[in-house]
């Protein structure tokens, strides 16, 4: 009967094993939402209460063993300190956008104590007062703040900001605007002080949108059967600058490349009637453009492009050419058609109003030192009626991460020393617009600004991460490793040098020190159809978010004692 006892416990602990696997390394995107409690942490409550119930299960199977009677307790909280720990290398090792943190451990381990005791103290072998103080440890951390994100909650904000219904937060149908009105939102749910009223920071610009139709097909036969359609945003777009236009059918007309080396050719092209025709060429042939005479890039300038690229890479503008131009995927140009039609809708908008966002957590030491977190939550819009650009990566996942770390610092536990702003730029992507526009209206003193931290494509990690303005700030830089090897945070930490690539920059040339830092690996879909949040792994997202709250702590926001 003994056997029969100990072998029903034993079967009942592995398949508590087997469960505890399967819920510890399932991916964070898979998991399901967690309650947002105020007063306990439930990531906490879950690892005490599962390894509390492991330590039982252990506990009546140890104590059914000949040889463990005596140490039955002992034997079976080791055995549980030491699958916490295997867990959380586990969890590291295998990038499933969970990360390993030595308070899981701690909380497992109070968990299978207080498993432990209970069971003890119902046999008699164990007397009140110990229970009572395996449960205030347990109660401690349970009123700690969590010290890493809500990855599954990071993950439905990238889905939020990436989602049809924000028009790839551009200037088609309100994208920019509606991604602004749920950040808004978002800022007030986590009662951040306004930096300017409901959070906004009005400007304008002028910007090239492309509102309705966009087709283009190339063959050799006219009329409606003559087929080769290109799909917008997988196979063509519209160059930033393009112009409108319709055009039933013209002839292609591929350049010769002897202009770039013969004269008398470039004589010859300039010379060319410009009628009926579309010119064809390269990226390599585009990139050679100010190779040319000025007359002749004049000329081919009046011609309506297509260009055939490696990589469709959209981008803006803020003005217009004269001409359709058009960005082709190279692999899906049908070779040998000799005739194209389009039809493109093009509106070049004049001071189009939008907004950058702004909020504090008021330090409790210096509140007129700041420490900045910034991101951009624009993206690139619509390319045509249909056709969307959704911009997880870039920047949903960066402005994903800045919420969290407000989260964090909103929290009263939490509450930093010195002050910590947090600046949702818009118009980013039209030429670091909104964070220019910051940098000449700025809303908090650019000099009582002690750092600024940017946080712009941080949705993989499997690499690691590279700090632009690194080999600036070497001493900031050498403090932001030595936090990422005492923690192991992410792989590896590269440091760059000054690049005028994300709202960093602006601060930077007005002398407000800067760090730009974005993650490597993973997904390589760059301001295309294809960067979408099913293709971000959040590798390093955890990582990111540690590595930025010791920083950020490191400068001043440490809350004060």
């Amino acid at each position: 009967m003994k056997f029969l006892t100990a072998r029903f416990y034993g079967i009942l602990t592995l398949l508590w094993l087997s469960v505890m696997l399967v819920l510890t390394l399932t991916p964070a995107q898979d998991m399901p939402d967690t309650p947002a409690w105020k007063l306990l942490s439930f990531d906490t409550a879950a690892h005490a209460g599962v390894f509390a119930v492991l330590a039982g299960l252990g506990w009546l199977w140890a104590r059914q063993q000949p040889g463990l009677r005596g140490r039955a307790a002992g034997v079976v909280l080791l055995g549980c300190i030491a699958f916490g720990a295997l867990i959380e290398v586990l969890q590291y090792s295998m990038h499933l956008g969970r990360h390993a943190e030595w308070s899981d451990l701690l909380s497992d381990t109070i968990g299978a104590v207080l498993g432990l005791a209970l069971l003890l103290a119902l046999r008699r072998q164990l007397p009140p007062a110990p229970l009572a103080a395996a449960a205030l440890l347990l109660a401690l951390p349970l009123h700690a703040q969590p010290t890493t994100p809500d990855l599954a909650h990071a993950r439905r904000t990238i889905e939020a900001l990436a989602s049809a219904e924000m028009h790839g937060r551009g200037y088609v149908q309100q994208g920019e605007h509606r991604a602004a009105t749920y950040l808004r939102e978002r800022l007030k749910q986590l009662g951040l002080q306004p930096l300017a009223p409901n959070y906004t920071q009005p400007f304008t610009l002028d910007v090239n949108t492309f509102p309705g139709k966009m087709e283009l097909a190339a063959n050799n036969v006219m009329g409606p059967h003559g087929g080769g359609a290109l799909q917008p945003g997988s196979d063509f777009i519209a160059a930033p600058n393009s112009a409108g236009g319709k055009v039933l059918y013209t002839h292609l007309l591929p350049l010769d490349t002897l202009v770039f080396t013969n004269p008398d050719t470039a004589v010859a092209w300039v010379r060319r009637p410009l009628h009926h025709q579309a010119l064809l060429l390269t990226s390599r042939d585009q990139a050679r453009w100010s190779q040319l005479p000025p007359a002749l890039r004049q000329q081919l300038d009046l011609f309506a492009q297509v260009v055939l690229v490696p990589k469709l890479t959209a981008s803006l503008a803020s003005s217009q050419a004269n001409n359709p131009r058009f960005e082709v995927l190279a692999s899906r140009w049908p070779q040998g058609k000799k005739l194209v039609h389009w039809q493109l809708d093009a509106q070049l908008l004049h001071s189009y109003p939008t907004q950058n966002l702004a909020a504090v957590v008021r330090g409790s030491v210096q509140p007129d030192s700041f420490l900045v977190v910034s991101a951009h939550y624009d993206h690139l819009g619509m390319m045509g009626s249909k056709t969307y650009f959704p911009g997880a990566n870039d920047n949903a996942s960066g402005v994903a991460l800045l919420l969290e770390l407000a989260a964090h610092y909103a929290q009263p536990a939490n509450r930093p020393a010195y002050s910590v702003a947090f600046l949702l730029f818009g118009a980013e992507e039209a030429g670091l617009v909104g964070s220019s526009y910051f940098v000449q209206h700025p809303l908090l003193p650019l000099p009582r600004i002690k750092f600024l931290l940017n946080l712009d494509l941080l949705g993989t990690g499997e690499e690691g991460a590279t700090v632009v303005n690194g080999r600036v700030h070497e001493a900031a830089f050498r403090q932001l490793t030595a936090l990422n090897d005492a923690q192991h945070y992410l792989p590896r930490l590269t440091a760059r040098g000054p690049a005028a690539n994300s709202d960093h920059f602006p601060f930077s040339e007005a002398g407000v020190p800067a760090f730009f830092m974005y993650t490597r690996g993973g997904s390589l879909a760059y301001h295309d159809v294809h960067d979408q949040p099913a293709a971000l792994s959040l590798a390093g997202f955890a990582g990111a978010y540690g590595l930025a709250r010791d920083f950020l702590n490191a400068q001043g926001a440490r809350p004060a004692q």
